[in-house]
């Protein structure tokens, strides 16, 4: 799993680097970033912040609202019958709002969100600890890439071990993140 995350980590960052300046746009070596994008980048990464604690307070309505109104939220590695990706903030809502109903604990332990060259652009990488109300456990490890637009989440990728996610929730992944309602 780790040398999977570790791929994706160098693929993001290739792929990634449409967005970020060129390389003769970068200050000299050692030179301080200016304030302007220092600024920029805080602000941002208090969203990305933001979103996980939101998460962990089980605060769906405001997690939804850190993303754009046409925010994106891709999944690409998702089990078969659980959405590849959700366009929108209402989509999101619906796919999250039942959480407080199924979850008894969410912490994100050894999050770590990386600048990219482009202040709106974050590589996260964390692990979850989840308590489900049933008893049972779902413990992953990510990797997500942020991008910020305007204070708000426009896209979030997120990358997980889909064989984990089907072991915790069985049968009950649908009825539990609302796929398909």
């Amino acid at each position: 799993m780790i040398r999977a995350l570790n791929s994706i980590a160098l693929f993001l960052l290739i792929t990634s680097t449409h967005g970020c300046a060129p390389p003769q746009h970068r200050p000299p070596e050692g030179a301080a970033p200016s304030s302007s994008a220092s600024e920029a980048r805080e602000r941002n990464r208090a969203v990305v912040h933001a979103f996980f604690a939101r998460l962990e307070a089980f605060d769906i309505q405001g997690f939804a609202a850190l993303f754009a109104e046409t925010g994106r939220q891709v999944m690409p590695f998702s089990p078969e019958g659980f959405p590849k990706a959700l366009d929108g903030r209402a989509a999101i809502f619906n796919q999250y709002r039942s959480m407080p109903d199924n979850f008894a604990s969410m912490r994100f332990p050894d999050l770590v969100a990386h600048d990219m060259v482009d202040p709106s652009r974050f590589f996260v990488t964390y692990r979850g600890e989840i308590r489900l109300k049933s008893g049972a456990a779902y413990n992953n490890t990510y990797a997500g890439m942020f991008v910020i637009r305007d204070g708000q989440i426009a896209e979030y990728h997120e990358y997980f071990d889909p064989i984990v996610l089907q072991r915790a929730f069985g049968d009950a992944l649908g009825a539990t993140y609302n796929v398909g309602r």
